[in-house]
């Protein structure tokens, strides 16, 4: 938010400006919109190379360490080495292992004792956790989940590739305002921005949380569980399905998007060349 408000104003203003600066025709603003938008899209697309990977838990994600696991429905959350520690597997208390594999709690790492409090806990004796210069048994945990180098090192890159795709989209949103308000006659001004709005809201405001929210509960994969029973939110999600799923989505509304906008330039041609 820091980042790219400003960058939006700054977009929308500079939009406005070379309007006035140019004295751009509307035809000219309908091309100067047009190619903004599919160079934006064109830019979003790159977000698919951006990758960051999934959270390894064990038993979800991740194998426990040369350990045979005990069969369990769905996934395998026990594991020879924490069979006889009675873990309960509707708890999420993560914590993270001297291996690198996130556990969801401590009982799952088959830790024996812990020293501190709070987020400066450490647990000891782990018996599924083998960390590098460790036996099996000997390592420790400490409470949290484990970082992912991948997701910090793309982050930055992710942040500049929005923040271009946000300056450029932006350029061209005054230009397409004020195709609306040329291209209509003056007594249906009030009446065009009201149905642009609704449309906005019918179409994109008040459905899009609903589907948007509904593909991306399907790519969870280990939800949490409310005290009076029921589901509760994700706590694990598959980050490379997340991305496809979502990111598939906004490129396939956007391209029709596209469509329409090369339609609209088309027509505003023929009728004010």
């Amino acid at each position: 938010g820091v980042i790219l408000l400003p960058i939006t104003i700054m977009g929308m203003f500079l939009g406005g400006f070379l309007i006035k600066k140019f004295k751009l025709h509307i035809t000219e603003m309908a091309k100067f919109a047009c190619i903004t938008f599919i160079v934006s899209y064109l830019l979003n697309l790159l977000y698919f190379t951006c990758n960051c990977d999934v959270l390894q838990v064990a038993g979800l994600t991740a194998p426990y360490s040369g350990l045979k696991h005990l069969s369990f429905p769905k996934n395998n959350f026990m594991a020879s080495c924490n069979a006889d520690c009675g873990c309960k597997l509707d708890q999420w208390d993560p914590v993270c292992g001297d291996n690198g594999i996130t556990y969801m709690t401590a009982c799952f790492a088959g830790c024996k004792s812990s020293t501190g409090t709070g987020k400066n806990m450490v647990f000891h004796n782990c018996s599924c956790v083998e960390g590098q210069g460790h036996g099996l048994g000997n390592s420790s945990a400490v409470l949290g989940q484990c970082q992912r180098e991948s997701c910090t090192k793309a982050f930055p890159y992710f942040l500049a590739l929005q923040t271009a795709c946000a300056f450029i989209l932006t350029l061209g949103g005054t230009p397409t305002y004020m195709i609306m308000f040329r291209s209509v006659s003056p007594d249906l001004k009030s009446f065009a921005v009201g149905i642009e709005t609704l449309c906005g809201r019918i179409l994109g405001g008040l459905p899009a949380p609903i589907y948007f929210g509904a593909l991306i509960d399907e790519t969870c994969l280990k939800w949490g569980t409310k005290n009076c029973g029921g589901s509760g939110s994700c706590r694990v999600y598959d980050t490379k399905a997340f991305r496809n799923v979502y990111l598939g989505l906004i490129a396939g509304l956007r391209a029709g998007c596209c469509l329409l906008y090369i339609v609209i330039f088309v027509l505003i041609m023929k009728r004010f060349k």
